[in-house]
């Protein structure tokens, strides 16, 4: 795998895209892209972009693990009953 992460601007991305999406694949490079100058997005193997969204929902289920253990006995309320209630007192949904 490459190591050196490449920048390229969005308008030079339009021009090369084949180019970058190619040597993503076959390379491994990584690319950001860059709009006037401000680093907005990467262009990642598909591979490291799945493991971040395993360890993604691995983290998030772990803070819901987290969250259930340190309920206990408690008594909770649902989500959905929270919903309703607000709509109830404010008159209006949540977005």
């Amino acid at each position: 795998m490459v190591d050196v992460m490449k920048e390229i601007s969005v308008g030079d991305l339009r021009l090369h895209l084949a180019d970058v999406l190619n040597e993503t694949a076959y390379t491994g490079s990584r690319t950001i892209i860059t709009r006037a100058g401000k680093r907005i997005a990467a262009v990642v193997p598909v591979d490291e972009a799945e493991k971040l969204e395993d360890d993604e929902d691995d983290y998030l289920n772990r803070l819901a693990d987290e969250a259930e253990a340190a309920q206990g006995d408690k008594p909770y309320t649902p989500f959905s009953e929270v919903i309703a209630r607000y709509k109830e007192a404010h008159g209006e949904e949540i977005a």
